[in-house]
């Protein structure tokens, strides 16, 4: 069943903010909140004209854009660039994926995946703007799908805008930053255990 990937991910997240991050945290119930919204629509959609949305592309849209306008109009500005510079890539994947899958050298979900991660840490490569890197790819998911599907049922196809390949996708991308940052995190802890050990060996 497509979606389970982002379902799992969404629970796995709730389940993370809801209760093991501290009670200290400012974004505690933010987090749980939006984890639990992304769930609660995911079987639903509705009919924009004649094309079909599903609703939690929609409500990720909100999202994002409750984010992007905390930002001052430098940083909204170069995110809208990354936005779009990765949405055009979503699309052109996509599309290429449907018409000539032969190019493809490996999946066309991973792909997309990985794309978005090493994009993402392009333009934002800076480890302490990880966050921006999450709204970077929920924003621009939600554009590449757009540019996907618009043009898709313009030439006759039936394709679900926000559907559950999608949301798989996405769940993969950002399985695949949270891991990167877990990793970081990790390496971030040994180093400092390591010289921390050092410095102890020195006092002797």
């Amino acid at each position: 069943m497509d979606g389970v990937l982002y379902l799992w991910l969404l629970w796995g997240m709730w389940i993370y903010t809801t209760f093991l991050l501290r009670k200290s945290h400012p974004d505690r119930f933010r987090f749980s909140f939006i984890c639990l919204l992304l769930i609660c629509v995911f079987p639903f959609g509705m009919k924009i004209g004649p094309i079909e949305v599903t609703l939690p592309i929609i409500a990720l849209a909100l999202i994002c854009i409750l984010y992007i306008r905390n930002l001052s109009l430098k940083q909204k500005l170069y995110m809208l660039v990354a936005v779009v510079t990765m949405g055009m890539l979503y699309a052109g994947i996509g599309l290429l994926s449907i018409y000539d899958p032969v190019l493809m050298f490996m999946d066309g979900e991973y792909l997309i995946s990985l794309t978005f991660v090493l994009v993402s840490i392009l333009f934002y490569s800076h480890s302490s703007l990880y966050f921006l890197r999450f709204i970077a790819i929920g924003g621009s998911s939600v554009i590449g799908e757009f540019f996907l599907g618009i043009p898709l049922y313009n030439v006759g196809f039936s394709y679900s805008i926000g559907g559950h390949p999608y949301l798989d996708i996405l769940a993969l991308s950002i399985g695949l930053m949270l891991s990167l940052k877990a990793i970081g995190e990790f390496n971030q802890f040994v180093h400092i255990k390591t010289q921390t050990n050092k410095g102890e060996m020195k006092n002797l």
